[in-house]
């Protein structure tokens, strides 16, 4: 049953102006309206358009969500219309809820509990909305927005609008409406109103509303020179009829007062994004499923680790690679993206799981651990069309066809994985804590079988059959273990672990652990790992020891064989030498010869030095193309 067809019959409609895909609330009187659709790269499915029928779809640069209030006033017919945005909605549950100066109520999600908690439920919209004439948003004291004292001034605190566009409507109005001008300077000469352009009205009102506002809007951008407008100055006519609902209402209130008038709270949902979902795979799909997790910061690991998959990849294969975060910037996936263009037989597509993870408590007492590193017990949740997966970490590169690895059986296992030299080599350690944390706390049978989680063949089926995806947070958060989701997977998937050759989860020696730490493990499993170094399939650089922030890291030079094809690979080398980080979104440019970062450089890093020159040598090779 499409939009239309809900629609039909019913007393209440209202309609959510959005231009993107967003989530919304499942009742019948709430539909999605795309607006600007006329001049819309495409057609947003499951939602109403406002170019069908009689519109001004073409004008929504100009007229916002107005585009919709005038195709509901031309093409519906209800008994009630409402008006509420994308990310703002009435609160209908007819409970107080604490607001803030702008008078909106502050949420995260539009998901189920926030209907309840907010009414946005058939029911709960009827017992709030029959019987009354006019709902509005709160009346707002601009005093407290920022120490307004009239609706002019707030006006005039835009800096994007202009106070002469607001005189020029004013004596529009004045002209056309005489009778309007006493409510006119009440209105704005005042210090509250009603804002956002959100409203519901019984039908007579809104047409009368409708045949009054829309005709002044066309009068004002006939004479309104927009010429130099900025995108928001364009929006004026938008901006204008918010002033001038107010007046509107004020003016039938002084002259007549017969009009039922009440305000509901305005909810304003920070992320009104759809809960995104994976691409579906058929019963035919023989595609590779390969998952990530990282955040913004962490794209130009990202990036090195993608292009290291890619670039080991066979033509032969399908590979559908998954990366799981929350905050990735749209520039950054566009160029993430924009690896796989030399790569038809790979597909990537970005999972945003802000609000899967919204509200869990997750505590650790290992600083290396981040948020991302739990995204992995998320994917047998977000991946239900899977039964099998790898997982990696984005501190890695990959030397050989992921799709080996993923060819391996794990059909009597839960996962597929490494044994973990760094814990293993701890286990050998005299004074025993480490083994008595392993049979103590984590109730290993097998101590010495605990595997490294960051290179994973996962049986999706049988982990599901262990535990929920909330029955492995809240096993994760734990903080009295050292490395939480990893030791949960040990703890939970003893018995049912494949081991792996070594050679796919290479760990690199960081802060010279070979020898303080691996040559603790059994002696066996240190002459694997010693011949795995030979030839790594996968390098990892778990630690802190990265080879973006040290160059001679060991094991380093097979990342930065992959670096110099990242497109990422400034940002990198940006990182690298100090000139940004992490955290850092925009970079410096050359560094001057009066700069004291080449100061610093050259205290570290002497002219004529044997260690300037490898640097030099290195970044030469980073920058060749390829």
């Amino acid at each position: 049953m499409n939009n239309e067809d809900r629609q039909n019959g019913q007393r209440i409609k209202i309609y959510v102006a959005t231009r993107t895909r967003v989530a919304v609330p499942q009742c019948d009187a709430i539909s999605l309206l795309q607006v600007g659709t006329a001049q819309a790269p495409e057609k947003l499915p499951h939602m109403l358009h406002d170019d069908s029928g009689d519109s001004i779809s073409s004008l929504n640069a100009m007229y916002c969500e107005l585009t919709a209030q005038y195709w509901a006033w031309k093409n519906v017919d209800a008994d009630y219309y409402g008006f509420c945005h994308y990310r703002r909605y009435f609160d209908f549950s007819g409970v107080p809820h604490q607001a803030n100066d702008y008078g909106e109520i502050m949420d995260d999600f539009i998901d189920e509990a926030a209907a309840r908690r907010y009414g946005l439920d058939d029911e709960s919209i009827k017992r709030q909305v029959i019987g009354w004439d006019v709902i509005t948003s709160p009346v707002n004291n601009v005093e407290a927005m920022g120490g307004y004292h009239s609706l002019i001034q707030h006006y005039a605190g835009n800096d994007h609008l202009r106070v002469g566009d607001l005189r020029l409507m004013y004596e529009i109005l004045c002209k056309n409406y005489p009778d309007y001008r006493e409510d006119a300077d009440s209105v704005l000469h005042g210090d509250k109103g009603s804002f956002c352009n959100m409203f519901i009205m019984k039908k007579a009102i809104f047409r009368q509303y409708c045949q009054w506002l829309f005709p002044l809007l066309q009068k004002f951008t006939a004479v309104w020179d927009a010429s130099t407008a900025d995108i928001e100055r364009l929006r004026t006519p938008g901006h204008l009829a918010e002033r001038l609902l107010n007046i509107f209402l004020c003016h039938h209130q002084r002259t007549s007062g017969n009009w039922k008038i009440k305000q509901l709270g305005c909810v304003h949902f920070r992320y009104p994004d759809a809960q995104e979902t994976a691409e579906p795979a058929s019963a035919s799909d023989t595609a590779v499923p390969v998952v990530l997790a990282a955040d913004n910061a962490y794209a130009p690991m990202l990036a090195t680790t993608l292009t290291s998959i890619l670039r080991n990849s066979s033509a032969n294969r399908r590979y559908r690679i998954i990366v799981l975060e929350q905050d990735i910037s749209k520039e950054n996936k566009k160029i993430l993206a924009g690896i796989f263009a030399k790569y038809p037989w790979c597909s990537l597509q970005f999972l945003n799981v802000r609000q899967r993870m919204a509200g869990r408590a997750l505590t650790t007492n290992n600083s290396f651990i981040s948020n991302e590193t739990y995204y992995r017990f998320l994917i047998q949740e977000v991946l239900p069309q899977y039964g099998k997966v790898v997982y990696l970490d984005s501190d890695l590169v990959v030397n050989r066809d992921i799709a080996e690895l993923y060819d391996t059986d794990v059909s009597q296992y839960a996962v597929a994985a490494v044994k973990d030299l760094d814990f293993l080599g701890n286990l050998g350690y005299s004074d025993g804590k480490r083994l008595q944390y392993a049979r103590n706390v984590l109730h290993l049978k097998h101590p010495y079988s605990y595997f490294q989680a960051g290179v994973l063949v996962m049986n999706l089926k049988a982990l599901r059959t262990i535990h929920t995806t909330d029955e492995w947070m809240r096993l994760a958060a734990n903080p009295h273990y050292i490395y939480n989701d990893q030791d949960i997977l040990n703890m939970e998937c003893q018995g049912k672990v494949r081991f792996l050759d070594g050679r796919w989860n290479v760990l690199h020696d960081c802060n010279d652990r070979v020898e303080t730490v691996f040559r603790y493990a059994p002696a066996q499993a240190f002459k694997d790992y010693a011949q795995a170094r030979e030839e790594p399939y996968i390098v990892h650089y778990a630690g802190f020891d990265k080879p973006w922030l040290d160059p001679w890291c060991d094991l380093s030079t097979w990342y930065w064989l992959y670096v110099r094809h990242s497109p990422l690979s400034h940002q990198i080398l940006a990182i690298m030498t100090k000139t940004g980080s992490l955290s850092t979104e925009h970079h410096k440019r050359l560094i001057t010869e009066d700069s004291p970062l080449r100061q610093y450089a050259d205290k570290i890093l002497p002219i004529g030095s044997k260690r300037r020159s490898r640097v030099k040598s290195l970044l030469r090779v980073i920058l060749h193309k390829a």
